[in-house]
């Protein structure tokens, strides 16, 4: 270890445990670090000392800072940054997998499909960060990360904050050192002129030329030559370099690549559109038909005006009330707020918004609070039009915000000409707060617990907070026993409360039927216990009470599916992703009927489109191992379990999928050694079944047949998957006792059915 890593790791101690240096560069050095708090690997980024001397350093930090709130699923994410004893630094995710540049280096030049594919991802995320007011500086190979078969731009900010920070030129070349690569610059970057978004969509026409030709755009002897090139070299047609190449494609890249700013596309979104629009160009998931869009609303995150950071959750919060009260008019249709609230602090345009949740109409609104003084706008636009339907500006206090939501939802109600019924006139005069400061405290456990930002101690103590000043009304209480519920399902909670939760979850429905907090609990639970009938019975009365109630709708589809009802299963997804489009977990419900169907492929390519959006996600993740063993990509199931035993490596699904793993590699030994350690007794139906697969797959076909009838008894019937699909069963189907247990599984799914038809539903 050197001096100035010995320093380094003095200085980070406590924070980060530096592992070893993974690669310098012009500009930084890049360590393999273990983040002691989050307990995960990372990749650490140090500037070079020459760099830190001429930049000032609060300007940089201020400007990583800003970086960080991108938040976008081609764009890798920024975790922290900061100065520690004379080191500047900034951290990332470890991600495994290929830089575009290794692609090209083992292949020289890439398919049509997989350039423009990579070309788009790009050009989203570029269309992103500019409207956010960031340029890049330095697109290039070296920093597209191909993850998952999508494309990830890495140092996103960095090389604005470095041109800002600095107290040399703007390019920093005293030092040797250029904000860019001179291969990919735009002619105004190389001029060391004021830059735009338009100088990114340069450089990612340089590299959709190397992807497409294998040769760069602009070459020479010398960086001076390179940099020269591109103001009097005019890079040859696409076509004429690969005649396979569509002209449309060729076309797309002479624009990119025009020397004035002005020829260029305007936007990252031009160019994506354009490439999606060019047939055979790009493979894209397909977005659900918009529905009934004649009264369909999108709630926008309401924009805090205050100079206060601290009213953000108190903004979050009245827009997610807003969209309580208007999903409970059955007359409309609302989008989630996991949709919605993608939008926060976008720039988007509204008809671009409508479009892509397939509503007619946009809600949005702003808050300026100023002590107790409150002042609220909002503003009602048909998106297509763009042109506003109703607009209201309200003053008061915070006393006055609970009234504040009620009239916004009925000004809506009354300008969509929407006739209340009695019970939804009397859902929205009721009040879940009487007190703000109880709201207030409400709004920050549940941010809590969505985020996992804090211990159960800390979330459970702002709501006993709140239960003193408010009471124990039904909304504290709901909030609570989701969070117990949230720890059952993450592996936390203890099994043994089940009895316990269910006892509250009934007196919850029973002092407030009107809301849907009780019924969605006890479907949960009714879940874990293998009921699926009553399960679905249960998760529709939380939907028919609270239509944006994703989590309720995401587990009706598992609910169609464990059954084997894989028809309904598809139905509901297709509901849920009308309902929350943007939403990772609403892709993944989407793969239902094809991960326990003939269709695996194709659930692992959504899969993908999911984890590109939420690559944090240990659910996203358990599904992609699988699917990846069920087609036999074991290398690429690797990436995915050597994050879930770094992020939980005794939860007892990591533990099972590690021992599949084991088994299909020829390992029996340890694969039931991990299994046998395992105590199946509290297992659910569905966890119960993947453990019978790595014993079936170890060869203990006797063991394996035991829980594979267990599985069946505890609820998981999805009978093609069984009798036909799931390659790892494959052992059991010559056992004697198969078909008893086949038929068992049929039965109870067919008694599903039957029962649901009948069920109660409005």
């Amino acid at each position: 270890m050197t001096d100035s890593t010995a320093r380094l790791s003095a200085a980070l101690e406590g924070r980060y445990r530096i592992a070893h240096e993974l690669g310098a560069g012009g500009m930084a050095t890049v360590f393999l670090a273990h983040d002691i708090k989050h307990d995960r690997e990372v990749a650490l980024k140090v500037l070079r000392a020459d760099v830190v001397d001429a930049l000032a350093r609060e300007r940089f930090l201020r400007e990583i800072h800003v970086a960080s709130r991108l938040v976008h699923p081609h764009i890798l994410p920024l975790y922290d940054s900061g100065e520690a004893d004379g080191f500047l630094f900034f951290v990332m995710p470890v991600m495994r997998g290929q830089t575009l540049r290794d692609r090209l280096q083992q292949e020289q030049r890439l398919t049509v499909e997989q350039a423009a594919r990579i070309a788009s991802e790009v050009a989203d995320a570029l269309d992103y960060a500019h409207r956010h007011d960031i340029v890049h500086r330095d697109i290039k190979p070296e920093n597209i990360l191909l993850h998952e078969g999508h494309a990830l731009v890495a140092d996103f900010g960095i090389g604005k904050a470095i041109a800002a920070a600095s107290t040399a030129a703007p390019d920093i070349t005293q030092m040797g050192v250029t904000v860019g690569t001179p291969a990919y610059m735009s002619p105004e970057q190389a001029a060391g002129e004021a830059l735009d978004g338009r100088s990114d969509l340069f450089s990612l026409g340089c590299v959709m030329f190397e992807m497409l030709t294998g040769d760069a755009a602009f070459a020479g002897p010398s960086t001076a030559a390179i940099i020269a090139r591109r103001f009097v070299h005019t890079p040859p047609s696409v076509t004429l370099v690969r005649a396979d190449v569509p002209e449309a494609i060729s076309a797309i890249v002479a624009k990119l690549l025009e020397r004035e700013t002005t020829d260029r596309y305007a936007v990252g979104r031009e160019v994506a559109e354009a490439l999606r629009s060019t047939s055979g160009a790009v493979t894209v998931v397909p977005r659900p038909l918009p529905r009934d869009i004649e009264r369909a609303i999108a709630v926008l995150p309401f924009a805090n005006m205050s100079a206060d950071d601290s009213n953000v959750w108190f903004c979050d919060g009245l827009t997610e009330e807003i969209i309580t009260h208007l999903s409970g008019v059955q007359a409309l249709r609302v989008t989630s707020r996991t949709s919605s609230m993608q939008y926060k602090h976008s720039e988007r345009g509204v008809r671009a918004i409508g479009r892509e949740l397939g509503v007619r109409y946009v809600l949005t609104g702003s808050v300026r609070r100023a002590g107790n003084a409150l002042r609220i706008a909002a503003q009602l636009v048909e998106a297509e039009e763009d042109h506003q339907r109703w607009g209201e500006t309200y003053n008061g206090t915070l006393d006055d915000v609970f009234d504040v939501q009620e009239r916004v939802a009925r000004e809506i109600v009354s300008a969509l000409g929407v006739t209340l019924r009695p019970e939804e006139d009397r859902r929205l005069a009721s009040r879940g707060f009487v007190h703000v400061a109880a709201f207030a405290l409400y709004l920050e456990a549940r941010e809590q617990m969505r985020r996992f930002m804090a211990t159960p101690d800390a979330w459970n103590a702002l709501i006993d907070r709140a239960v003193a000043i408010e009471g124990d009304v039904p909304v504290l209480r709901g909030l609570r026993l989701w969070g117990e519920i949230s720890l059952l399902k993450m592996g936390s909670g203890d099994r043994g409360q089940i009895d316990v939760l269910e006892q509250a979850a009934r007196a919850l429905v029973a002092d407030a039927s009107d809301g849907p907090w009780g019924y969605a609990a006890l479907g949960y639970l009714a879940f874990e216990r293998g009921d699926m009938s009553h399960a679905i019975r249960l998760f529709r009365e939380a939907i028919v009470r609270d239509s944006t109630d994703v989590e309720s709708r995401y587990w009706l589809t598992s609910s169609f599916g464990y059954a084997g009802l894989l028809d309904l299963s598809e139905a509901s997804a297709a509901e849920l992703l009308a309902a929350d489009p943007l939403a990772p977990m609403s892709w993944v419900a989407s793969t239902m009927a094809d991960f326990f169907g003939p269709g695996m492929s194709r659930a692992l390519e959504t899969l993908q489109h999911a984890f590109a959006m939420d690559p944090q996600s240990y659910a996203i993740r358990w599904c992609l191992a699988y699917a990846h063993m069920a087609v036999s990509d074991l290398d690429d199931a690797d990436v995915h379990l050597d994050w879930m035993r770094a992020a939980a490596p005794d939860a007892p699904y990591t533990v099972q999928l590690v021992a599949l793993q084991c088994a299909l590699r020829g390992d029996r030994e340890m694969a039931l050694r991990l299994v046998r350690a395992l105590d199946v007794t509290p297992f659910d139906s569905h966890l119960t079944f993947h453990i019978a697969e790595v014993f079936a797959m170890a060869h203990d076909v006797e063991r394996g047949m035991e829980l594979l009838a267990l599985g069946v008894r505890r609820g998981f019937t999805a009978v093609d998957f069984i009798r036909a699909h799931c390659p790892f069963i494959a052992p059991c189907r010559a056992h004697p006792h198969f078909a008893v247990v086949l038929d068992e599984a049929e039965e109870r799914s067919a008694a599903v059915r039957r029962a649901i038809r009948v069920a109660p539903h409005r």
